[in-house]
């Protein structure tokens, strides 16, 4: 039953996103889904100025590209995903974890979620690189059949990989 309310949220935090209600998307989905560090600076989170950090994340760019088809090789890409990565996981409340919930939930077709059990599971590091190498490891692991069947039916790809990973991490 818990597993099927974070579900919900998930699809909650999706719909608003998309119909224009980025923040409260956001927050919804970080104050559940990232909730035990989100619950230490709820009180200090500052909403304007995390509003105005994603104003000037450039997400348009991945907003008719797909995690499958990605080259996360090449420069360009790789250049601005590090700095949509630093812009949002240097940020007091978000961090790492917080960071690519963000991504995902503005360009679920484009960007992998993790928390700190898939992180230490894949041995990679919080740092830009390392989100990079972990896209890379999880989009060949993804090519070369190894998650098995996903659970793609109403999922993007990268929501598939996710659900795989916290069920396997």
């Amino acid at each position: 039953m818990v597993e099927e309310l974070r579900d919900q949220v998930y699809w909650w935090s999706q719909k608003l996103v998309k119909k224009g209600y980025r923040s409260e998307g956001i927050v919804l989905l970080l104050s559940t889904w990232n909730f035990a560090y989100m619950r230490y600076v709820m009180r200090k989170f500052n909403l304007e100025k995390f509003e105005n950090i994603l104003d000037k994340c450039n997400f348009e760019y991945f907003s008719k590209k797909k995690f499958e088809k990605l080259d996360f090789t090449d420069e360009e890409i790789r250049k601005k995903i590090k700095e949509l990565y630093y812009s949002l996981s240097s940020f007091k409340g978000i961090r790492y974890v917080g960071a690519t919930k963000i991504m995902h939930i503005i360009n679920p077709k484009v960007f992998l979620m993790w928390d700190s059990k898939i992180i230490r599971k894949n041995k990679v590091d919080v740092s830009p690189e390392g989100y990079l190498d972990f896209m890379i490891k999880m989009q060949k692991k993804y090519k070369t059949g190894k998650f098995g069947k996903l659970r793609i039916k109403d999922n993007t790809i990268p929501r598939a990989i996710d659900i795989y990973n916290l069920n396997h991490a």
